[in-house]
């Protein structure tokens, strides 16, 4: 592999990475988002070491090109759609429900919601 495409997927995980772990919950699925393609672009990157053809007959000696790598590729972006379509859809529908996408006010509305749930008054038994 190529140091300049080592080094940019180096560049693209670290950042990845520092979006997954910011409190805002959309740069959290951004930044998963991100991981997702910087892992399809590495196995992707590493099944092109020689530029050939993707198959070739016997009688050809030249290097040829891993479709396996294609074939996983492929199979990446899909599974990666999906989880990033049910990713957002769970953050919308934490905005929808706690009107804030910052995981400290939904830790406090958590810790609230205990909290009134624990003080209510017992309801009274029927003799």
């Amino acid at each position: 592999m190529n140091v300049a495409v080592a080094l940019t997927l180096g560049l693209l995980f670290g950042a990845g990475v520092m979006l997954t772990l910011r409190r805002d919950l959309v740069r959290m699925a951004a930044g998963s988002m991100m991981l997702t393609n910087v892992a399809i672009l590495f196995t992707l990157a590493t099944g092109f070491g020689h530029r050939g053809e993707p198959l070739l007959s016997e009688a050809d000696a030249q290097p040829m090109t891993d479709p396996l790598a294609q074939a996983l590729g492929l199979t990446a972006i899909v599974i990666g759609f999906a989880t990033s379509a049910l990713l957002l859809a769970l953050v919308y529908r934490m905005h929808e429900q706690h009107g804030s996408i910052d995981l400290q006010d939904l830790v406090r509305a958590e810790l609230d919601e205990e909290r009134a749930m624990s003080q209510e008054p017992e309801p009274p038994e029927d003799a």
